[in-house]
């Protein structure tokens, strides 16, 4: 169902894409140490248009809780979403500069991010340094693929090789039991935390692969990742365990990470064709919205308790040694910052979205016409105490599920809305001929998403998503 452009568009939303990405084409690529590459570099300031090495973290705007922002640094992992967004543009315009300049960065970081396993070196524990040109590793450097879901095209269309040997050794080291697809969202073979985020994008690289490639097998080691966190939820309520490995607060927990994972199984099935991951996504997140929603708060809760439904009230900020950030609040909050809180609530709307389209069940009409809602109520923080503000990945991530909930549906209220959010995104965000990714300073990160808001206004203008290479909304 299209119901894209009923009304005109105020604003030259992909001319506003394409003013950012000419940018960083010119002042924000690697020239920096003695070796000059095509990769993108991490930070850059928005004004200066250059590193800012006087300044590497975010200070009061800073999103992460560790070294994600990724100091002196290039991080293609995080880079991902702005890459199709490069190749996306070039399609709508015509105009190849900036598909190059993406295979150009993969290209280049390809022939210095490979460790000897095969896996990439990138994540949330490693970067490449652009002033020493080296590999840098913190937290003990290991590979680990969260919370993106990775644009495997991107990467197969300079090496098929690479590619292929990435996922391959990543599906075999991401595993501490083969048998029951016991996974860890750390490359190192021990049982670690069994994250619903990591399992999902395990079971979908693997069907990925094993459809490019022409591998089925790989559907079997897929499905068996898909089954082990499928297999720890509780038989009365339906909730899957957050985190089933470990005996912390996650264990007992379902959140909204849930919607991560079954949109990757939903992608999965896709891939290899096999109904089982359809129907383990449309059941996990059934069960989510069975116990999940406060009718009179007209909300999403942020975690429920797996053994009952009942939801579980944040934590007060003075509870000592516990960090209240590493988990979701009372509610779900679509403009939360933290990363990693285990809180998505619109990556869970947009799969709600897809499961609508797939099932035309009225409970996912329901869902995507409250977190519409949720997003109507809750408009993103100008100012909050702690110095967060508007992020270009949660502007991106909104307006993108409202316009897919506008094709779902054929609701055009939604498109409206998207176009709104769009617009308050660009007053908010653009400034000095590109985007800043977040409204606390004039700087770009790409930790920060700015590639979910390229995207979502490149939706916006044409009518239809791109083609995402492999990358998962």
């Amino acid at each position: 169902m299209q119901v894209m452009h009923n009304q005109p568009l105020e604003q030259d939303y992909l001319g506003r894409v394409r003013d950012h990405l000419d940018a960083v084409l010119s002042d924000g690529t690697d020239h920096y140490g003695p070796r000059t590459t095509a990769m993108w570099v991490a930070s850059l300031d928005t004004q200066a248009r250059t590193y800012p090495v006087d300044h590497p973290k975010a200070g009061a705007g800073q999103r992460v809780y560790r070294d994600i922002d990724t100091p002196f640094g290039s991080a293609i992992y995080w880079d991902q979403p702005a890459l199709v967004a490069a190749h996306a543009l070039s399609r709508a315009t015509g105009d190849d500069r900036y598909a190059q300049a993406a295979d150009a960065y993969v290209r280049d970081f390809l022939a210095v991010g490979i460790a000897e396993s095969g896996l990439f070196e990138w994540g949330n524990h490693v970067y490449y340094d652009v002033f020493t040109d080296e590999i840098t590793r913190f937290h003990g450097g290991p590979h680990e693929m969260r919370p993106i879901p990775p644009a495997w095209e991107l990467f197969w269309r300079v090496s098929p090789a690479a590619t292929e040997r990435q996922i391959r050794a990543a599906g075999r080291l991401h595993l501490f039991d083969f048998e029951t697809g016991g996974f860890n969202r750390h490359a190192d073979g021990q049982a670690g935390c069994a994250f619903l985020e990591t399992g999902g994008i395990l079971a979908e690289m693997l069907c990925w692969l094993g459809r490019r490639a022409g591998d089925t097998t790989l559907y079997d080691t897929a499905l068996r990742i898909a089954n082990y966190s499928f297999s720890h939820r509780n038989p009365a309520t339906g909730l899957l365990e957050n985190n089933p490995t470990e005996t912390r607060w996650d264990k007992f927990m379902c959140t909204t990470e849930v919607g991560v994972w079954a949109g990757s199984l939903l992608r999965a099935a896709e891939y290899s064709g096999w109904s089982e991951f359809m129907q383990m996504a449309r059941d996990a997140v059934a069960a989510y919205l069975r116990y999940g929603y406060d009718a009179d708060a007209r909300r999403y809760y942020g975690k429920l308790q797996v053994a009952d439904g009942e939801h579980v009230l944040s934590a007060p900020d003075d509870v000592p040694g516990l960090n209240r950030f590493y988990q979701p609040a009372t509610y779900a909050d679509p403009w939360n910052a933290y990363f990693p809180t285990h809180d998505y609530p619109i990556a869970l709307a947009e799969t709600c979205a897809a499961l609508y389209r797939l099932t035309g069940e009225a409970q996912f009409a329901e869902a995507i016409d409250r977190w519409a809602g949720v997003l109507r109520e809750t408009p993103p923080p100008v100012e909050t105490a702690d110095g967060h503000r508007e992020y270009a990945e949660l502007y991106g991530r909104d307006i993108h599920f409202l316009l897919r909930a506008a094709d779902a549906t054929g609701n055009a209220a939604y498109q409206a809305q998207a176009a709104a959010l769009a617009d308050q995104a660009i007053d908010r965000l653009f400034a000095h001929g590109m985007f800043r990714t977040h409204a606390g300073e004039d700087r770009t990160d790409a930790v920060d998403g700015i590639g979910y808001l390229l995207l979502a206004l490149l939706y916006l203008q044409t009518g239809e998503p791109a083609d995402y290479l492999g990358f998962g909304y």
